[in-house]
């Protein structure tokens, strides 16, 4: 039903394939039918319910390594960042979690970012993204594979990923806090880099609250609390 010429039952079929996918032989027998080009031909341009359910499935189909690969190759990881900024919360979960699995296998990790996902993964950090919870959790889980590899790290670091981390791991209600903690002292192991994470984070914080005035008067003291960003400690 997926090579049909009817948008309903692509969409049933994809949605089919996503609940056997979630057993391992089955996922095997999926793949070995050829449905990735039409899968990802429905992410591309079926209905939003064509999409979602293709993204779902694509999610558990990355679970095994050589399906990761088609998967690639194909082209979705394009369709998954688009989705990343079109889609809605199931689809950003679905859609990060099929990039955390990819991100597993480091001859993907720069497709990651070739497919200009970051920008929209370091805005599921933001403390204020709190419904985006299964996606917030799944880009912290991204991050910590893109960071093994220096140079994605600080590639990482250029689109502004500090100072988002900053303020998820020092908000008191984000989910993702200790995660992002985690990634802020591989990304900003100096305090030198700890200060300037902190500053930006309160202009970020200061953007969500409307003060920046206040923010920009307060840079030079958060500047001195890089000792315990490096410590752990949480900024009271």
């Amino acid at each position: 039903m997926l090579r049909s010429n009817m948008d309903g039952g692509k969409s049933y079929a994809a949605f089919a394939l996503a609940w056997l996918s979630e057993d391992l032989s089955a996922r095997t027998l999926i793949v070995e039918t050829g449905v990735m080009p039409p899968l990802v031909a429905l992410l591309r341009t079926g209905t939003d319910d064509g999409k979602s359910n293709a993204t779902l499935t694509i999610s558990r189909l990355a679970q095994d390594a050589p399906t990761r690969t088609l998967i690639v190759k194909e082209g979705a990881l394009t369709l998954l960042a688009k989705m990343l900024r079109t889609g809605n919360e199931d689809d950003k979960m679905n859609a990060t979690r099929a990039m955390l699995w990819i991100a597993h296998d480091e001859p993907h990790r720069a497709r990651i970012l070739d497919a200009d996902a970051l920008p929209s993964l370091i805005a599921l950090l933001s403390p204020s993204r709190a419904s985006d919870l299964g996606a917030g959790k799944n880009v912290c889980g991204i991050l910590e594979h893109l960071f093994v590899d220096a140079r994605l790290r600080e590639l990482v670091g250029q689109h502004g990923a500090a100072g988002t981390l900053a303020a998820a791991a020092y908000s008191r209600g984000c989910a993702w806090a200790s995660e992002a903690r985690t990634l802020l002292l591989v990304l900003c192991p100096t305090q030198e880099d700890s200060g300037r994470a902190l500053m930006t984070m309160h202009l970020k914080c200061a953007e969500l609250s409307a003060e920046r005035d206040a923010a920009a008067s307060s840079l030079e003291s958060f500047a001195s609390l890089a000792g315990p960003v490096a410590a752990g400690h949480d900024v009271k």
